[in-house]
């Protein structure tokens, strides 16, 4: 009878295998072989026809680490991980505090809240352009201020940051709220009976049961935070005077403008180490936190 048990359950954990056999086929084709394929070639000379003429060893990474526009690029990127992060974390876990209850109307918040989803990424960043341009932007001529917008480097950091809120917030919202609703209602009301309520209910119940989908968001705006680009070559162009130019921005202009084959492996592997880093330290906490 164990026996049967057992071959049964191999038999399905195959047939879960054999599922995610396309899944898998994709991502070897189109991540892993490019990534593993990239952290050869930082260590050999490739000309810009992608062909191997040379050893390199660490040269690439010692001529990447020697221009100072890359550190220049690494400084803004801790500034804007700094600066959006937390303040993603922050609205994004209000909006979903505030519709945490569902209601007869609660879908109306939830369809406004989850609406920047639907919207394009290149249509959110010429948005912003238009309303945060300088002197005659959109914002400006309504209410009559005088803000500078994407004309100065604070106004740039600023603009990119609020765009960087824009496009993660639909997604982040939906995975607190979800969160907040799943959580069992007999620990509220058990808590309610032994006198928590409003914000202690909130604080050191509610929130704290969450804990993993908050830490899951603050993940994915670091990556995001990591990797924006797009956005950038849309709004600012890394402008002005360079203040906007994130390691991504600078890996744009290395590799698809100029051809820097050297730079582009050199850079793409050490953001691979970084992102594999992060997982790492993600997987630990999550254990941790699992075996408490």
């Amino acid at each position: 009878m164990s026996f049967k048990k057992s071959g049964k359950k191999k038999h399905f954990q195959n047939k879960a295998y054999l599922y995610l056999l396309p899944a898998l086929t994709v991502a070897a084709a189109f991540c892993w072989y490019p990534s593993v394929k990239s952290i050869v070639e930082s260590f050999l000379v490739v000309n810009q026809g992608g062909k191997v003429i040379g050893f390199a060893a660490f040269d690439n990474y010692r001529r990447l680490f020697s221009d100072q526009a890359f550190l220049h690029s690494i400084k803004v990127s801790v500034t804007f991980i700094l600066l959006f992060v937390p303040a993603n974390t922050f609205v994004t876990l209000l909006a979903a505090s505030l519709t945490r209850r569902p209601s007869r109307l609660s879908f109306i918040p939830e369809y406004i809240f989850f609406t920047p989803v639907a919207v394009s990424l290149s249509a959110y960043s010429l948005l912003m352009s238009d309303i945060f341009r300088g002197e005659a932007s959109v914002l400006n001529n309504l209410f009559s201020t005088a803000f500078s917008g994407i004309t100065t480097p604070a106004g740039a950091m600023a603009v990119l940051v609020i765009l960087g809120i824009f496009l993660d917030f639909g997604l982040d919202y939906i995975l607190l709220m979800c969160a907040f609703r799943s959580i069992d209602r007999s620990v509220i009301e058990a808590a309610r009976m032994d006198g928590a309520g409003g914000w202690r209910l909130y604080w050191c119940v509610e929130v704290p049961m969450i804990k993993n989908t908050v830490l899951v968001t603050i993940f994915l705006a670091l990556k995001d935070a990591l990797l924006i680009s797009a956005p950038i070559i849309i709004l600012t162009e890394g402008g002005p005077y360079r203040s906007t130019e994130t390691i991504m921005f600078y890996y744009y202009t290395e590799a698809f403008r100029s051809g820097n084959r050297a730079v582009q492996n050199a850079l793409a592997s050490i953001v691979l180490l970084i992102a594999g880093a992060g997982m790492t330290v993600y997987s630990i906490f999550k254990r941790k936190k699992e075996a408490l």
